[in-house]
């Protein structure tokens, strides 16, 4: 068999079975073997049943002491149980809707039961499975209706047996040894069936490496085949010209950033840059003047947001400093004729400076003539969204903003295309925010000092994970039913917005609070981008443990805007050591730089890994989440095939899959 051979030349999967495959993905024998599991359970040794957990998945040595029984509860619901024993207790096994397990097992029997423990009501195994015989370490996989995790295991060992010697190795052999990676088919044969966790890992090292190593490829080649301009730009004065538009004095950290994007800018290449920042530290100023310069070479300047509320004060910003006739906004849910009359303005090139949110990315969006194109907030963005809006102009050079500090290993991997600015220092007068840890004894007393500073003038923000509650989450706060009980326990106006409520309402809601109407607003993360209010002084963040460093240091920066104290309140469900400790961080430090390094020692670069990430699939970010050092060992062997003729010609097949896949990233975007 070869791996581009259809999975229904394996036995026993005929149409029905193949239309289930399908839609998982799966349709050659190579979509089987790369369709990787999300988990695994250790069978490979006993547990008793004293020692057995609520909810611990194990596998436990038992003696039946009855026959099966079978239930008919109601119609839809049969529940087949067997009571069985070993040495510390009896425990029932429980099946839902099998009941040919009634012939499984038969009393005095000696088995094997693998499954998930019960002591809610007594102690039960729930759907547990029967064996023989220990079965050890078992793949789980996503699955669809139609498909069971033994049929999943034993077509992808059909696979593997019948393709073993279609796999051919991808890496050249000197650079596994160098990194010390095991071959191909011992890495999928070890993900598949591992006979102990350190197989698993070791196959995960592998294939996370790989895939590592075609993106950081990739990416380089990005970077490497940067078009050059169609004619120089010309920007002597334009530094000093626009900086006589601010109302404040650039840092030292800003003009430094200007002066790296006027150099990019005065290339023969175009420019492809990162523009990190912490909070508050002026990055909007910066993109300014990129869309200033490129103006007054009589280009447009486009200014993507990810959210209506960030677009909406762009919108705001650009007027004051261009002028309302030169500036076009484009949102989602705007009227025909006003989304017509902004497109027209767009096309002819009445507009020179245009923001908004995706809108932008839409295929009736044609500019005049687009020469800069500056997207913010970077990591809600990923690299075929941000290829995509620079190709809305022919020789467009493109700006990424992000106020999410990236430890400089990690920013070089995931934006290997792109050129690094970095402002590393806040304005004057901008105090730190003074966070502190609130103990649910002390949650009362945060309210009342919340309460008495909003009728001293200030304001408030209090952001919830949730917009309402759930079952499953009762110790999560949500924000409806928090609005509701600080609307009549606080004497200020309170206030109400997030992501579910239309556009229109959640600007009215921004506005209301922007004004001062409101002296607190009860929110989720919707505000972590965009509510700019200099009044706000008081950021409390409920349920803190389930948000990551880097959000919570975003949602942080929302307050100490202007020149007066402020502070940040972590209230925490967890009381461990370790979510504490974590915390405890953003207690320790202001700087964005210093957060996003700890964290990614405490909880490796999962966080800075998803889908936006377009190119390292979900199971290169999985498995890299707690290994830096994997991802930086395949960015230096990229390097070095790369720079080295001899590398480059044992790694041909490499180059050609990147090639490939840069290909066909600029055909969808073409076609798009």
């Amino acid at each position: 068999m070869k791996l581009t051979d259809s999975i229904t030349d394996l036995k026993g999967i005929g149409p029905r079975k193949a239309e289930a495959f399908g839609k998982l993905g799966l349709f050659s024998m190579h979509d089987v073997l790369y369709h990787f599991p999300r988990k695994y359970r250790d069978y490979s040794k006993t547990s008793c049943i004293m020692g057995a957990k609520h909810g611990d998945y194990v596998a436990l040595e038992l003696k039946l002491k009855s026959n099966p029984k079978l239930a008919r509860v109601r119609r839809g619901l049969d529940i087949t149980t067997a009571r069985a024993f070993d040495q510390s207790g009896e425990i029932n096994l429980t099946w839902y809707n099998q009941p040919y397990r009634m012939k499984a097992v038969v009393a005095g029997e000696c088995v094997y039961a693998c499954g998930r423990v019960d002591r809610m009501h007594g102690v039960k195994m729930i759907n547990p499975s029967i064996y023989r015989q220990l079965p050890g370490i078992l793949p789980v996989y996503p699955v669809c209706a139609g498909l069971s995790q033994k049929l999943l295991r034993d077509t992808v060992k059909a696979v593997l047996e019948g393709c073993s010697e279609g796999i051919e190795e991808s890496l050249p052999a000197s650079m596994r040894q160098k990194y010390g990676l095991i071959g191909l088919y011992d890495a999928l044969r070890g993900l598949h069936f591992p006979g102990n966790m350190e197989e698993i890992k070791a196959a995960r090292q592998r294939l996370a490496f790989e895939d590592t190593l075609l993106f950081s490829l990739t990416l380089s080649m990005m970077q490497y085949s940067l078009p050059k301009r169609e004619q120089p730009l010309k920007l002597e004065g334009t530094m000093s010209s626009f900086i006589k538009l601010l109302p404040f004095e650039p840092t030292n950290a800003q003009l430094k950033a200007m002066e790296e994007i006027r150099r990019n800018l005065a290339g023969e290449r175009l420019m492809n840059r990162l523009l990190q920042g912490d909070v508050g530290s002026g990055k909007t100023a910066v993109a300014l003047y990129a869309m200033y310069a490129a103006m007054k070479n009589g280009k447009q300047a486009a200014l993507m947001a990810p959210t209506e509320i960030l677009a909406a004060q762009h919108y705001t910003t650009l007027c004051k400093i261009f002028g309302a006739e030169n500036v076009a906004y484009l949102k989602g849910g705007m009227k025909k004729a006003e989304r017509e009359a902004e497109l027209a303005r767009i096309a002819d090139g009445t507009a020179k400076a245009v923001t908004g949110t995706h809108a932008l990315l839409q295929g009736d969006v044609e500019f005049h003539d687009l020469g800069m194109v500056i997207t913010d907030e970077q990591h809600r963005f990923g690299v075929k969204q941000r290829a995509t809006i620079g190709a809305k102009g022919s020789a467009a050079d493109v700006l990424i903003m992000s106020a999410t500090p990236i430890p400089r290993t990690l920013a070089m991997i995931l934006y290997g295309d792109l050129s690094v600015s970095c402002i590393d220092e806040l304005p004057p007068g901008r105090k730190p925010v003074a966070a502190r840890l609130v103990p649910e004894h002390k949650r009362q007393d945060m309210y009342k000092f919340i309460a008495e500073q909003a009728k001293a003038g200030q304001q408030a923000y209090i952001v919830c994970p949730l917009v309402e509650g759930s079952d499953s989450m009762d110790d999560v706060q949500s924000a409806v039913e928090l609005y509701e009980e600080l609307k009549k326990q606080l004497s200020v106006p309170v206030g109400l917005l997030h992501g579910q409520m239309s556009n229109a309402a959640k600007e009215k809601a921004a506005e209301a609070f922007r004004r001062g109407e409101t002296g607190v607003l009860v929110a989720t993360t919707v505000i972590e981008v965009g509510v700019d209010v200099p009044n706000a002084t008081i950021m409390a963040i409920e349920n803190a443990d389930r948000f990551g460093l880097a959000q919570l240091h975003q949602l942080r920066g929302r307050v100490g805007r202007g020149d007066k104290r402020s502070y940040c309140f972590l209230l925490s469900g967890d009381s461990s050591e370790a979510a504490q400790q974590r915390l405890s961080t953003l207690v320790k430090t202001n700087s964005g730089f210093e957060i996003a390094e700890t964290d990614l020692m405490m909880r490796g670069p999962g966080e800075f890994l998803g889908k936006k990430q377009h190119g390292i699939s979900e199971f290169a970010a999985a498995s890299l989440a707690m290994d830096i050092s994997v991802m930086k060992e395949a960015k230096d062997a990229a390097e070095e095939i790369l720079s080295d003729r001899q590398a480059m010609a044992e790694a041909s097949p490499l180059i050609h899959r990147a090639w490939s896949r840069l290909e066909a990233m600029n055909g969808e975007i073409a076609r798009n």
